[in-house]
């Protein structure tokens, strides 16, 4: 450092403190960037890549998948993907063993407790939740049986009005939905609604939920077209997705009518027809995707 420089206190090189607030200030810029305005989405991860609370979701869909097709080859594949190196029926029987330390015991809860132990016990695991959700005994009810009185048939007087000729048949109009609300426990279609989207063309996107807000593991979804053609799948079995989340793929130009068990409301149909979407400036053409959730009534 020469005398000049001394003398000014200045000196030439790198200035920490602006290298320090540049770097704060791109890492920020970049945390906001991922999360807020373009976050990833984390699309086809295999089960054993999941975190311990989405394991679990994962095992409580398989477990309610198997109550409603009692096929236990699918549910051993779908468990040993999730631990290959692991005693599937033993970690069924440590989640329920978790979940019985830990649940309310509503509806829902027992629901899920009697499918995990009908999975796992058959199979020779045990665990603290043996026996804790018995299923109850069917009760039979005996419905007493109406008697009528049969009413009398007036003859109508004579009149000599001649009879009005029959009115025009008009077009069928949809009634008004119902004011009463639907019972509690089943569910009702809270949304449908088309998006367009060249990454997903022409998909189905199912979600369902509890009255709390939470996702539904295991329901089945049945996709019927063309009249008599069906599939159904089940809620709960895409990794990195939410627990209530299902997905079904259309063919252009049919249309779909999407149910689950417990639906109230009328189903309505939906359509696979083209669609278009600028993407950087260019219109692609794509098929019509749709959102649909099904919501629970509290009860």
């Amino acid at each position: 450092m020469d005398s000049e420089q001394k003398r000014t206190g200045y000196t030439s090189g790198i200035s920490w403190f602006a290298l320090i607030v540049g770097i704060a200030l791109g890492v920020g810029l970049g945390l906001m960037y991922t999360w807020e305005i373009d976050p990833v989405i984390e699309r086809n991860t295999a089960p054993w890549q999941l975190g311990p609370e989405a394991r679990e979701d994962y095992v409580v869909a398989v477990a309610l998948s198997y109550a409603y097709n009692h096929d236990l080859n699918l549910a051993f594949d779908r468990l040993r993907a999730l631990r290959p190196d692991r005693d599937v029926w033993s970690m069924v029987a440590n989640i329920a063993c978790a979940r019985h330390k830990r649940v309310q015991r509503t509806n829902s809860d027992v629901l899920v407790m009697r499918a995990l132990e009908q999975l796992y016990r058959p199979q020779g695991a045990r665990g603290c939740a043996d026996g804790q959700y018995p299923t109850p005994a069917p009760v039979s009810f005996i419905t007493p049986t109406p008697e009528f009185t049969r009413t009398p048939t007036l003859t109508p007087p004579p009149t000599k009005t001649p009879t009005p000729p029959l009115p025009t048949p008009t077009p069928y109009e949809p009634a008004e939905p119902s004011r009463t609300p639907p019972p509690s426990g089943s569910y009702v279609t809270a949304r449908i609604e088309p998006f367009c989207d060249p990454d997903l063309d022409g998909v189905i996107e199912v979600r369902v939920y509890h009255p709390s807000g939470e996702g539904v593991p295991g329901m089945p979804v049945t996709v019927t077209w063309g009249g008599d053609q069906t599939d159904t799948f089940y809620t709960g079995l895409k990794p990195g997705r939410e627990a209530g989340y299902a997905d079904f793929q259309m063919v252009p130009g049919r249309s779909y009518l999407v149910t689950i068990p417990g639906l109230v409301s009328d189903p309505r149909p939906i359509e696979a027809v083209p669609c278009e979407v600028s993407v950087n400036g260019q219109v692609v053409s794509a098929t019509t995707s749709y959102w649909i959730n099904f919501h629970r009534q509290p009860g």
